[in-house]
């Protein structure tokens, strides 16, 4: 298998447009056919949107006395234990109405809404994913009950293979693991907070967020509000993203979030005496050696402030668009969510030839499950070949090979690890 992953991948960079290459020699059935020999499947759903998420937005009544914010819950918490806050807006007084914008799991049909007062007393309704509007008049009766436990807070995890154009080695999509989750601060301001959880490659990787369809002019400001920073070593040359503002202004006129410009920095900041950066693999391995280490993942937390009133309580997560750009034969090449595959962000490398790349696969997934376990640095996330599913989420009717296969289906894959195989 090694041999053939190295000649396919000659082959690749035979037939790969790139900033040294020229048009005529570029042959995208060649290419294709090796991405398809390398992939997680040898049935691709040829309509894959290799999405996990869907965006709402509902208008909440707050007929309830006392309260002082509006939750939208994944569950009800006093009936089940792993229940995420997907959205919360703050002081909010009875008889309020509050526009929220949330995110669930495509697999999702219903979800609560919860008032809850100051004191932390929880009114619940449930809401049809999909209906736009909700009240408490037909609350559900909580009197007297505990919380199974307190909701965490929704994260979406965001990972990556950083090989595109050419064939990822192994699939496993842990080359570089963030995970992000979002808070209204005010109708104006938007937090996200933006978790650097593994790295499972040693080359530099840079990473940045576009606020998809939000211009650059839209947005007043954005500041951290948390302790921590990425950029730990101000010192340090810059060589991808070598900006060094929060707000950058994309190709497009987007608003784009200046992360880190090397996530080994942004993570560990070790640099040794000679100035060379200490590229371990990070929490991709139980082994702790001179190349494997398990390390407390970063968070950081920007504060968006926009220009207009309501546009922090309607971005979802289907609008952002969190992406990693490293070196790939001598051009910076963006690694993207598939939605926005095709997009540049920062950096002009398709040069007008994106369609090119137009063929299905994907090297990055948006899993909006807070308790995801990534596999471990070797394991493929998943695969269905010849009949048979391998990886680490192959459980029959929940694998990820099933869900590539035919996205309508095995949707929930990710809440089947097989577990010596996950971190």
């Amino acid at each position: 298998m090694k041999r053939e992953y190295v000649c396919l991948s000659v082959l690749v960079a035979a037939v790969c447009l790139t900033a040294g290459c020229k048009k005529n020699l570029f042959d995208a059935n060649l290419y294709e056919a090796a991405l398809s020999a390398t992939f997680h499947n040898d049935v691709v759903d040829p309509k894959h949107k290799w999405s996990l998420t869907s965006d709402w937005l509902v208008s909440v009544t707050a007929n309830v006395a006392g309260v002082s914010r509006i939750e939208v819950l994944s569950g009800n918490p006093f009936e089940q234990a792993d229940v995420e806050v997907l959205a919360t807006y703050a002081d909010v007084r009875e008889n309020d109405v509050v526009q929220l914008c949330y995110s669930t799991p495509v697999t999702s049909t219903t979800v609560y809404v919860a008032a809850v007062t100051k004191d932390e007393q929880y009114t619940l309704a449930p809401l049809t994913v999909g209906d736009n509007t909700v009240n408490f008049s037909h609350s559900i009766d909580t009197s007297g009950q505990k919380m199974k436990m307190l909701p965490a807070q929704q994260e979406i995890y965001y990972c990556y293979c950083n090989s595109y154009p050419q064939p990822s080695v192994t699939w496993g999509f842990n080359d570089l693991v963030m995970r992000i989750s979002k808070d209204i601060v005010s109708q104006r301001t938007l937090r996200l907070n933006v978790t650097l959880v593994a790295l499972g490659s040693n080359i530099q990787m840079a990473g940045a967020l576009r606020l998809g369809g939000v211009m650059f002019d839209a947005v007043e400001k954005v500041a951290i509000s948390s302790a921590s920073s990425f950029v730990k070593n101000e010192e340090s040359a810059r060589t991808i993203i070598r900006e060094k503002d929060l707000l950058l202004k994309g190709l497009d006129g987007t608003a784009v979030l200046n992360m880190f410009d090397d996530a080994h920095l942004a993570l560990y900041s070790r640099i040794d005496g000679a100035g060379n950066v200490s590229r371990y693999y990070f929490n991709v391995s139980r082994n702790t050696d001179q190349t494997h280490l398990m390390f407390t993942p970063v968070t950081v937390s920007y504060d968006i402030t926009f220009k207009a009133d309501g546009m922090a309580n309607t971005m979802g997560y289907e609008t952002l668009d969190p992406f990693i750009a490293y070196y790939y034969n001598g051009n910076i090449w963006e690694i993207h969510k598939y939605a926005f595959k095709l997009s540049e962000a920062l950096f002009d490398y398709y040069d007008n030839n994106e369609q090119i790349y137009n063929n299905g696969f994907t090297w990055a997934l948006e899993i909006p499950y807070t308790f995801y376990r990534y596999p471990l640095l070797g394991n493929a996330v998943g695969s269905y070949k010849n009949g048979a599913l391998f990886g680490a989420y192959q459980r029959l009717n929940h694998s990820f090979g099933e869900w590539g296969a035919d996205q309508t289906i095995a949707r929930d894959w990710y809440l089947y690890p097989i577990t010596s195989m996950v971190y």
